[in-house]
């Protein structure tokens, strides 16, 4: 089976005729245990970047396999299904929904899932609550806005990796928090990926923290910008 998760090939993408941005990707690929930081300035591009990867915006031109599927021309549901089935994606403020309990904030992360049987996979969101030290039967029906942040974390981190999805992506998911909290949150994220072959990008506004990461780059020596 090839170890290539995602691929992307001479790449086009401009947000429309009135707004002078565009963004240009030759190459890029991730692969099975890879783990890429990607950091630059605000406004250099990253998010948007991370939205082609997962296929939440569509290029110009080019080309975006994931897991051997061509994804740049499907249909939106179809991609929502490729990114619930394949895709976990940890947010630059969390996202979790602050009345609804830990357990239905963990499972919204495979809402648009084929693979019916997660959708109420009560044993998987106890072996992750486990593994990132979330005490199973004092939290599971405690509500978002109940959490400590250390708590919010291990949750934004469980529902990404929930279904064991082949391709992490974190969005500036330290960037609300203090250093120390910034290399737990680090430590956690790796924790969870030690026993799986899941390819990582993370993307960052500096590269502080690339030491646990396999590949470091700059933004810009993946992606041509041009906000002219």
């Amino acid at each position: 089976m090839s170890k290539n998760l995602i691929s992307i090939n001479n790449l086009d993408y401009s947000i429309s005729k009135n707004v002078k941005f565009r963004l240009k990707i030759k190459k890029f690929e991730l692969n099975k245990s890879d783990s890429i930081l990607i950091y630059g300035d605000s406004g250099t591009g990253k998010s948007t970047f991370l939205n082609l990867v997962s296929g939440a915006l569509s290029p110009k031109k080019g080309k975006i396999n994931v897991l051997g599927t061509e994804i740049t021309n499907t249909s939106s549901s179809q991609k929502d299904v490729i990114r619930g089935d394949h895709f976990g994606i940890v947010f630059q403020t969390f996202n979790l929904l602050p009345y609804l309990s830990v357990k239905n904030n963990i499972l919204l992360g495979k809402a648009y899932s084929k693979k019916k049987e997660l959708k109420s996979n009560n044993e998987e969101v106890k072996i992750l609550m486990d593994k990132l030290s979330l005490n199973y039967e004092s939290l599971i029906e405690r509500k978002a806005y109940e959490l400590s942040i250390g708590q919010q974390q291990r949750v934004a981190v469980a529902r990404a990796l929930i279904g064991k999805p082949e391709i992490i992506l974190a969005d500036e998911p330290t960037s609300a928090l203090d250093k120390n909290n910034q290399k737990e949150f680090i430590n956690l994220l790796f924790k969870s990926l030690d026993d799986n072959e899941q390819g990582l990008i993370m993307v960052s506004h500096d590269n502080k923290l690339s030491e646990k990461f396999k590949t470091v780059k700059n933004i810009n020596e993946i992606c041509e910008i041009n906000n002219d």
